[in-house]
């Protein structure tokens, strides 16, 4: 049998896998990079063939370009993250166990280190913060620090959310959900 054609690994990926059409060309019509964004697929279940689409073509090979010294490293297959690494990786972003924030500073580690997601996610402490309580206590305090900001919430102004939220990521390092820091922001001010 055949190898698969670029133009048939093209369709595939937009018609099977839901990839975008830029990515899908990209990854069909580089060899290198589409076998390694199949390694990636089969590495790992969990991880979203979109997610991982996003994260090889993006963040990764952004990543790697700056870092290249013309020696070849610029192109994920010949770097320290393989494809179980960025799969790893991307299932933990989209199991919300760590933010994507914390999923770039894995990814900068992984580049230079290797290693596993897990492992560095522990070491680093980089983890999400899931304990609402912990969140809710944080949120009381920034709507405490900057009653201003509360207050034009309270009266509707939504933009005027941006400090009390940068207040909770500030404390948590990031490691709070954006999304869930607001829904929590909106909840203690009756804000809709």
């Amino acid at each position: 049998s055949l190898p698969e054609l670029p133009a048939q690994r093209f369709e595939r990926y937009r018609d099977e896998l839901g990839l975008p059409e830029q990515q899908a060309r990209l990854l069909s019509f580089d060899g290198e990079l589409g076998d390694y964004f199949e390694a990636a697929l089969e590495a790992d279940a969990e991880a979203s063939p979109v997610g991982l689409a996003n994260w090889i073509t993006g963040d990764l090979v952004a990543r790697l370009r700056e870092l290249d010294d013309g020696d070849g490293e610029a192109h994920p297959a010949g770097s320290r993250v393989g494809p179980h690494a960025i799969a790893e990786l991307v299932a933990l972003v989209e199991a919300k166990r760590i933010t994507s924030q914390a999923g770039r500073e894995v990814l900068a580690k992984l580049v230079a280190e290797g290693g596993s997601p897990a492992e560095i996610v522990e070491r680093e402490g980089l983890a999400s913060i899931s304990d609402s309580s912990e969140l809710e206590a944080l949120v009381a305090a920034a709507i405490e620090a900057d009653p201003d900001a509360a207050e034009q919430v309270r009266q509707g102004n939504m933009k005027a959310i941006g400090p009390l939220v940068g207040y909770v990521m500030r404390e948590t390092k990031g490691r709070a959900d954006g999304g869930e820091v607001t829904r929590l922001i909106r909840e203690q001010l009756g804000a809709s």
